[in-house]
Parts: structure tokens; C-alpha cells; sequence
């Protein structure tokens, strides 16, 4: 019987020191993990922010849209022998291989098909319909090697009864170079800046702040350029004039994060 109630002292000596022990844990120790939670928070802080680089610049090239089409004659025609359509075909060729010597200029490859009216639900043939096109890109110093382009194009055309040609304008943008040229710029100026408030908020804050990221939210803009007259006839033939232009903004955009312990 003593034995027993040795072991039933035991066991409930057992219990209360596992009750104790449970007391102990939740009571004190989630306490000072909590309070080291706490001092962790207090102790780093992290935000991020957005910033602006944006800088000027100026068209570096001009392009020109060059059309041709059937003057009257050939759009009234309403066939074609051989010997016309040959004709046709070697006046491009013509084109093309001066298009080729100074390479301002891509396409010239043309249609040429009749053109029908209708009349009471009946095709009527009414002539031939022509179309052909170059696109062209100039740097400012090649403007006087444009010209005579132009003017030896328009020469080619003159010997044809049947081609007219425009006379382009030029109109300005920025070539592909000159747009990532300054994109790499505005890439130093924004992790420049970025840097620069790394020092302000360390300041700021008596802490000391490190950038941890910055990441590129948006692209570039290129500004409209203004279109003005740039195109004179002259006796002797045609001269273009480059246009008026104005600069343009390219713009970046990133999200830069910074932690300050």
C-alpha cells in the first residue's frame, strides 16, 4: 500500500512539473520571441520608390516617301502592246539601278494592271492602274547627294510616256543608334540617382541604406517632330530643304528598393 501511494506521488509529481513546464514556454519564451521580433523589425527597414531620368534629343535622320503612278495617258489606256509594257519595265530597271549607287533608299519593285469601271453590275475596262514606291533615309551631310538623286530620278521618268513621280518631303525622326545611345545614358543617370538617395536617406534616417535593386518600368518616348514646306522647284530642277525641327524627350522610368538597417 505504500508502495502505491510512492508511485501516485510521483506520477502527480510528474504532471505538475510538465504543466510547469508548458507555463514556462508559453508565458516566457513566445514573449522574447516576440520582443526579439519586434527589435528585428525596429532594427531593418525596406521601401522601394520610382525615379525619372529624361534627356534631349535631336532628329539624326530624315526620311522621304517617293510615289509613282500612271500619269493620264496610261491611266486612259486600255491596253497595252508588248513593246509598252517592256518599256515600263525598263524604266524601273533604271530606277533601281540608280537607287542602288547611293542606297538612300529601299523597294521599287511596282504593279502595273488594268483598271475597270462598272455599270450596271458590267466591267468596263478604263485603263491601267500603276503603283511603286521607295522609302528613303538620309543623314543631314547627304542632303546634296539626295538632290541629284531626285533630280536623276525625275529624268529617268521624263523619258517615259507613261510614269509621273512626287516630289517627297523629308521629315524627321531619330535613327535606331542615336535612341540607344541615349538610353545607355539615361541607364547611368538613373543608377546615378539612385545612388544619390541612397546617401539621402542614410542621412535622412541616421541608418545606413543600401540599394538592394532597381528595376526599368518604362521604355522611351520620341517627341513629334514638326512638319514644315522643305521642297523648292528650281529652273535647273528640284532642291529639298531640310525641315525645321525641335528636340525631343527620352524618357526612363524604374522602381528602385532599398533596405536601411
Amino acid at each position: 500500500m505504500l508502495t502505491f501511494f510512492k508511485g501516485l506521488g510521483v506520477g502527480f509529481l510528474c504532471l505538475l512539473l510538465f504543466v510547469l513546464g508548458v507555463i514556462f514556454n508559453v508565458e516566457f519564451l513566445n514573449k522574447k520571441k516576440d520582443t526579439n521580433s519586434s527589435l528585428n523589425s525596429n532594427r531593418y527597414l525596406s521601401f522601394s520608390r520610382n525615379i525619372e531620368e529624361s534627356s534631349k534629343i535631336k532628329p539624326d535622320v530624315f526620311s522621304a516617301h517617293i510615289n509613282f503612278w500612271a500619269n493620264e495617258l496610261l491611266s486612259t489606256k486600255i491596253s497595252l502592246t508588248q513593246e509598252e509594257k517592256s518599256q515600263i519595265s525598263n524604266t524601273f530597271n533604271q530606277i533601281l539601278q540608280r537607287a542602288k549607287q547611293d542606297k538612300f533608299c529601299t523597294g521599287g519593285s511596282y504593279s502595273l494592271e488594268p483598271n475597270f469601271s462598272y455599270k450596271d453590275g458590267v466591267q468596263i475596262p478604263k485603263g491601267q492602274r500603276l503603283n511603286a514606291y521607295l522609302n528613303c533615309n538620309i543623314k543631314p551631310e547627304e542632303l546634296n547627294a539626295f538632290n541629284a538623286f531626285i533630280n536623276d530620278l525625275n529624268a529617268i521618268v521624263a523619258k517615259s510616256e507613261f510614269i509621273s513621280v512626287s516630289i517627297p518631303s523629308l521629315e524627321a525622326r531619330f535613327s535606331d543608334e542615336l535612341l540607344k545611345e541615349s538610353k545607355e545614358k539615361l541607364y547611368d543617370k538613373l543608377l546615378t540617382k539612385s545612388l544619390e538617395y541612397e546617401k539621402k536617406y542614410s542621412s535622412d534616417l541616421n541608418r545606413t541604406c543600401t540599394l538592394r535593386s532597381l528595376n526599368i518600368t518604362q521604355r522611351q518616348y520620341g517627341a513629334t517632330m514638326p512638319r514644315v514646306l522643305n521642297s523648292s522647284a528650281k529652273m535647273d530642277g528640284v532642291e529639298l530643304s531640310l525641315p525645321l525641327v525641335t528636340e525631343g524627350d527620352q524618357k526612363l522610368e524604374a522602381i528602385v528598393s532599398y533596405i536601411c538597417k
